[in-house]
């Protein structure tokens, strides 16, 4: 098989930016990796002290755990400032969205309920509206962006009381020009497939190409391009942004993110092509 047999592919990754480049070198892809965003840790104090007060007092019903890396953060701060609140926390119910923040949760000795595939905020909000009641205290973990706020007023409008906890912010990355380069080479047509590990790494590139006035020619390369998702929560941020996708990866995860575009991106792409004359 020639897998991508020589396509220009497109990846955002930053934390696993050179493994990203391998993997596409591997399938015989022609490697543009463009680090998109860094996870910037926000100050918890005052936030730790009100979670504190609430584990004293029983008063918290369930922890929401969006991410892996927000998960750790908090944990890690927590447990600094006393580590008997974790045994505390054995007592509260501990969700998990996806396997990542299930496995953080494990490395600090919790357990924590993993919601149902596809593992998007729709499955963890059905599992607290059916699991709690009215008058309970739900505090959410969130992403490296806000919460979905329809996720917040639901919740609320149910009768149930909500503290969302920014843990991080995802932010650009301190050395943007990789980010440049690769805006204005996909609004030039220099690109053929992108890939997409996150929903926050496509919104940081569109953000990007707008602060270089190239978001419509960025969005119209995109509609000539393969885009393909790591999961269902990318892809619906994907679509959110209005950008198609034609390909999602199952089981979500990077390896296979890159075998999936390799084997049927090109096909794909020809048929695009196609349509397009």
């Amino acid at each position: 098989m020639d897998w991508f047999a020589g396509l220009r592919v497109l990846s955002l990754e930053s934390r696993r930016a050179e493994e990203m480049a391998t993997l596409i070198r591997k399938y015989g892809g022609v490697a543009t990796v463009a680090p998109s965003l860094r996870e910037q840790k926000l100050d918890l104090s005052a936030h730790l002290a009100r979670f504190e007060a609430g584990l004293a007092a029983a008063d918290i019903h369930a922890v929401a755990c969006m991410t892996g890396v927000g998960t750790q953060l908090f944990l890690r701060d927590l447990a600094a400032r006393d580590p008997r609140r974790l045994e505390q926390l054995k007592t509260v119910s501990l969700l998990a969205r996806g396997n990542k923040p299930a496995q953080v949760l494990k490395t600090f000795g919790l357990t924590g309920t993993l919601v149902p595939r596809p593992h998007t905020w729709h499955e963890l909000q059905h599992h607290l509206l059916t699991q709690l009641k009215p008058g309970q205290h739900v505090v959410i973990l969130e992403y490296g962006d806000t919460a979905p706020a329809v996720m917040l007023r639901t919740l609320s409008a149910a009768g149930l009381r909500v503290t969302s906890v920014p843990v991080y912010r995802c932010v650009f990355p301190h050395d943007t020009a990789p980010l440049s380069r690769a805006v204005r080479d996909t609004a030039l047509g220099g690109q053929d497939i992108l890939l997409l590990s996150s929903g926050t790494q496509l919104l940081h590139f569109l953000k990007f190409a707008e602060r270089l006035r190239l978001e419509a020619e960025v969005r119209a390369a995109l509609a000539r391009m393969v885009v393909v998702s790591i999961g269902p929560a990318c892809s619906e941020s994907a679509a959110e942004l209005q950008v198609h996708i034609d390909l999602e990866a199952n089981p979500h995860k990077m390896g296979i993110l890159v075998r999936s575009a390799a084997e049927h991106g090109p096909a794909l792409l020809r048929q695009r092509l196609a349509k397009t004359g």
